[in-house]
Formats: structure tokens, sequence, C-alpha cells
């Protein structure tokens, strides 16, 4: 038996230094890191997601203007709320029984309408992306310590949007002002719990092309520098370029739409995959009433493991505490595929719209539920305002 178990021992402390050896370092903070967006991200506008998350060749209310901030073209000022539901994901990405929450059941406020016969603007608060780590407990010095987080990662945007409208062409642009909003930052050799929000400004572009027969759409945000001082890790890294290019085809009442995203993540780090989603719905129309249906292909960006950061400054007395804590994690296979189904009840003073979006694939799972109330300001002034007859 000694024999065997000491060739046994060996080789798993070969295969572990080989495994720490060939482990990514984070590029960026932890939960920004794309391969996180598998459950962080959340789909906005109700009606882009029930077809596909579809919506840069769609002309829309101010809930569009997210997707091409050329898309926005209102008949009346309006309101849209948005609240969305996503059930908690179970992983085993560095602990046994990890577990992600998105908690804060929001997803976006949004104004808009015309400024003149042909210039618009609009204004949206949203959560792109939400994760809270629930929760990062460790045992340490063989269970006299026990230590407690719960990781959270929000992303606060406030979009300032204004277009301009020919005939057949649309153009616009939206300044998305961003807080990246970080607590209880996982470090290892650090009892420190560690919060950080910074703030950039993200403009994007976009240009729509319409006519009878369909449309086409293109939306454009450009690479940006950021860095990130945790105060024990700093990150000097950039935001990835994001290209979406769309077309809608109209016939009679269904209109049919594909959509690509394409995000430059190899610009952040050399580990990492350029991703290039493919989006695809169908809308219906049917009397006071719009189905919808979609597919959505959204590849992997990194698998494989990871490297936790850690306090390199930290004395032996602290550092001791952290000796059997494990320094790897393991992401796993995370290319999705969705699908979607989606309506929307059109009222005299707006609509109400729901969707859900389901990956079939198992790889990554994650479910979203959104619910959505638009509605003409003008109508708060009507008689009957609201009235379902």
């Amino acid at each position: 038996m000694k024999r065997l178990l000491i060739p046994l021992m060996l080789l798993l402390g070969v295969g572990l230094v080989a495994q720490a050896a060939d482990s990514l370092d984070f590029p960026m903070p932890q939960f920004i890191n794309p391969f996180y967006d598998s459950f962080s991200r959340n789909y906005l506008s109700t009606m882009a997601m029930g077809r596909g998350n579809t919506g840069v060749a769609m002309q829309g209310g101010v809930e569009s203007i997210l997707h091409n901030p050329a898309a926005y073209k209102p008949d009346k000022v309006s309101l849209h709320l948005e609240m969305l539901i996503k059930p908690p994901v179970n992983t085993d990405s560095y602990g046994s029984e990890d577990r992600f929450t998105s908690p804060v059941p929001f997803g976006m406020l949004a104004i808009g309408g015309k400024l003149s016969s042909k210039l618009t603007a609009g204004m949206v608060y949203s959560l792109p992306k939400t994760i809270v780590y629930d929760d990062f407990d460790i045992l340490m010095n063989l269970g006299a310590y026990f230590l407690q987080r719960y990781p959270t990662f929000n992303l606060h945007q406030i979009t300032a949007n204004a277009g301009y409208h020919f005939e057949n062409l649309h153009v616009g642009v939206n300044l998305h002002n961003q807080l990246y909003y970080q607590s209880e930052v996982t470090i290892l050799r650090s009892f420190e719990s560690i919060s950080n929000t910074r703030y950039i400004l993200r403009p994007q572009a976009g240009i729509l092309y319409k006519t009878d027969i369909g449309s086409l759409g293109l939306s454009y945000t450009p690479e940006q520098k950021i860095d990130w001082d945790l105060k024990f890790v700093q990150y000097d890294t950039v935001l990835p370029m994001n290209v979406g290019a769309g077309i809608s085809l109209n016939k009679k009442n269904m209109r049919l739409t594909a959509d690509l995203e394409y995000e430059n993540f190899s610009a952040v780090s050399d580990r990492y995959n350029d991703r290039l989603a493919i989006k695809m719905g169908i809308e219906n129309d049917v009397r006071k009433f719009t189905y919808r249906y979609g597919y959505m292909y959204m590849p992997e960006v990194y698998s494989g493991f990871f490297r936790l950061p850690m306090n390199n400054s930290a004395t032996p007395d602290t550092a001791m505490w952290w000796d059997n804590v494990p320094l790897v994690g393991n992401i796993k296979a995370n290319t999705q595929h969705f699908l979607s189904l989606g309506f929307t009840w059109h009222h005299q003073d707006g609509t109400i719209n729901a969707a859900v979006l389901q990956e079939i694939a198992g790889r990554a799972p994650m479910t979203q539920i959104n619910l959505s109330l638009s509605l003409y300001l003008s109508s708060f002034r009507r008689k009957g305002f609201l009235y379902f007859e």
C-alpha cells in the first residue's frame, strides 16, 4: 500500500502544480470577467427578449434605445418600467455548493419623446449586469475560523439618448454613464471587506435604414480603457468593443429579425476568445396582441482554471490562516443556447409586455422572466385611464 500511495500522492501533487501554473489570473475584477456573463447579464427590453434579444434593426419605443440608439422613434411621450426575475443557479466553480443569485427584481426605467418633427430624445436607467455569490464561505486553520462573505457586482447605467430621423434613414447616439459597483471582493489572505465604485462614460452610435419591406441596423460601441484599484490588487485593462448588426423583414402582420453581436474580448486577455453571438426572432400581430418567438446562441469566451487574487503583502501570522484554502477554481464549458417566448397587449394608453428566456443546452443554465409596462404620459389626463373593456 505504501508503494502505491507515495506515487499517487506525487502524481496528485504534480497535477495540482500543473493546474495552478495553467490557471488564468483575472485580467479584471472577478465578476466583471466575461465568462460570468452567462449568469450576470440581464437581457433588457421585454419585447426584444421575446424575439431572441434581437433589436438592432427594429424600431420601437423608449425600451429599444439600448439595442440601437437610432431605433427609438416615438409617436408620443412615454414612460417604460421593466421588472425581471432570475432564479438562482447552483455551480461548482470554486466550492461544491456555489450559488449565484440576482436579487434585484429591476431591469429598466425609461422616458422619452419628440423634441421636434425629426429630433427625439430619451433617458434610461438600467441594470445590465447583476450577480451575487451567495455565499463565499471557507473554514480556516483546521476549522478554528469561519469566513463568510457575499461578493456582489452591480452595473448601474444611466443612458442619455438623442436621435435624428430622415424619411428612411435614422441616426442616433447614446451616452452610457456606467457605475461599476463591487462589494466584499474576494481576495485571499485578507480579512478586509473591500468595496469599490468606478464611473466610466461609454458612447454608442447607431444607424438604421427602414423601408416598407424591412430595415437594416448597425450599432457600435468603441473599446474603452479602465482601471480598478482594489487595495491589494490593481487592474489596468479595457472594456471591449461591441458591434451589433441586424436585419428585419416585414411580411403582412409578421416580422422576421436576425442580429449578430461581436465583442473583442481578446483585447482584454489573450486567453479569451472573441464572441460572436447569433440571434433570430419572429413576431406576429393578431388583433390587439403581438406574439414573439426567438433563439439566441452565446458562445463561451473562456473555460478552464482560474486563480483567485491574493494579498501578497500579508504577514506570516495572517497568511497561515489561509494555508489550506484553495487557490484555484474552474470555469466549465459555458456556451449557451436560448429559446424565448413573449407577447404584448396593445392598449390605447400603452402596452403590457411579458417574455421568458430559457437556456436549453444545460451547460450554463439560466432563466429570465421579464414583465414591463409602457404608458403614454398624455393618457394620465384621460378619463377612464387604463380602463379595460
